[in-house]
């Protein structure tokens, strides 16, 4: 039983790492769109816009997906330490 919840708690720090690193990634994608349309409203700088703005609402959905995944195993965490 001790060897499934160091596998729950292993499993709840990768999705915390991985949130982490998707918040640092929408974070960065956010200051380049500002950086880029600051400098220029060229056309590369619509189409990197455009891409990172992809970026942005694809690692959204993801962190969503990680998120409820995580719920579930804090839960099954819970459930296997006895309810406490």
């Amino acid at each position: 039983m001790d060897s499934n919840t160091d596998q729950l708690r292993v499993s709840i720090d990768r999705c915390q790492k991985v949130l982490r690193f998707g918040t640092g990634t929408i974070l960065a994608a956010f200051v380049l769109i500002i950086a880029a349309t600051t400098v220029s409203t060229a056309e590369w700088v619509q189409v990197l816009c455009k891409a990172l703005y992809y970026v942005i609402v694809l690692d959204a959905l993801a962190s969503v997906g990680i998120w409820y995944y995580r719920t579930r195993l804090e839960k099954s965490l819970v459930e296997a330490d006895g309810g406490q």
